[in-house]
């Protein structure tokens, strides 16, 4: 049996969220449950896949390693503390500060080869270009083995 993949409209869960539980619960939220990973968007086209990745900030002095591992693409580093305070002393924290992990699943076969990156702006760009789906394999006869 195929389960259905029903996508959440977010905007409207968020509304109503916020009418029965108040304005405040997702602020509040943000200190009950931290952020574990970078934000990402994922599209196709018929010749690519693309994923964008929110990595505000990120240097060459911070760790980051992007990995295949089966139709996965998994994401990791670090985004070091930029504050010249200790961390508790902030009044308020919502970015992704710290290591980071992040396993997107990609929905066809891809090797490492066919994955470009690029970083401008606090996003760090994933493109994987798509194979062509010819796997015919010609059968050469032997013309006196008939």
């Amino acid at each position: 049996m195929k389960k259905k993949s029903a996508k959440l409209d977010w905007e409207a869960f968020s509304e109503n969220v916020e009418k029965v539980l108040g304005e405040d619960f997702w602020n509040d939220m943000h200190h009950v449950i931290p952020k574990r990973g970078p934000s990402y968007d994922f599209f196709e086209t018929e010749e690519q896949a693309v994923i964008v990745i929110e990595l505000p900030g990120l240097t060459k002095d911070h760790p980051l390693h992007l990995t295949q591992e089966g139709t996965q693409i998994i994401v990791q580093g670090e985004i070091l503390y930029p504050y010249p305070v200790p961390q508790e002393k902030l009044l308020h924290n919502e970015r992704l500060i710290g290591k980071f992990k992040r396993i997107i699943p990609i929905p066809f076969h891809f090797s490492f080869e066919d994955v470009i990156t690029s970083y401008n702006e606090g996003l760090l760009v994933v493109t994987i270009y798509k194979k062509h789906k010819n796997n015919e394999i010609i059968v050469q006869l032997d013309p006196n083995n008939e």
